[in-house]
């Protein structure tokens, strides 16, 4: 009798797993087919944009994964306090403590100003020509104090960058320069 039953119970184990199985399979496949458009719709909006637009959308990629790539990067070395003072710690445990702490729980600026008073030694860089600096409360990567991932300064070469030529044949067209 009690083996009767191990095997029952055994059996209702593996239609369950097999069950659970098949429903993560139904799942993946569907989130695949999902993505798979998801690609293809943005694939062919870029193919039949203008020159331009394709600009834009790369610099656009281009700077949100460097920003996201550089924010982790500066993030486990340095942190800023809210008076834009930079910091430094050796201990990457610290600034992933640092970074879960703020992300997650919500740290108020003090709290978030005594952990970095508390953990992290100021920094003192060498003069080069590029370096770490604070913007805000963020460590961000500058080049001769220009912060080279920031949007509104992309922004501002790609409206000099296509817009100035654009209104320079407008101009030219209409007779207005010679």
């Amino acid at each position: 009798m009690p083996l009767a039953i191990i095997a029952v119970i055994i059996e209702a184990l593996g239609a369950i797993v097999g069950a659970v199985v098949d429903t993560g399979k139904a799942v993946l496949d569907l989130l695949g087919v999902f993505f798979q458009n998801v690609f293809s719709l943005i694939q062919t909006f870029v193919q039949s944009a203008p020159t331009p637009m394709k600009v834009i959308i790369f610099m656009f990629f281009v700077l949100t994964l460097g920003n996201v790539l550089s924010n982790f990067a500066l993030s486990i070395r340095y942190a800023c306090d809210s008076h834009s003072v930079l910091y430094e710690t050796a201990d990457i445990g610290t600034a992933m403590m640092q970074m879960v702490k703020t992300q997650f729980q919500g740290m108020s600026t003090a709290d978030r100003n005594t952990y970095i008073y508390t953990n992290y030694n100021q920094a003192h860089l060498k003069p080069s020509p590029t370096y770490v600096k604070c913007s805000s409360t963020q460590p961000r990567l500058f080049f001769y104090s220009v912060n080279i991932l920031d949007y509104k300064l992309w922004l501002l070469i790609l409206v000099l960058t296509f817009g100035a030529p654009m209104i320079w044949g407008y101009y030219s067209k209409m007779g207005v320069l010679h």
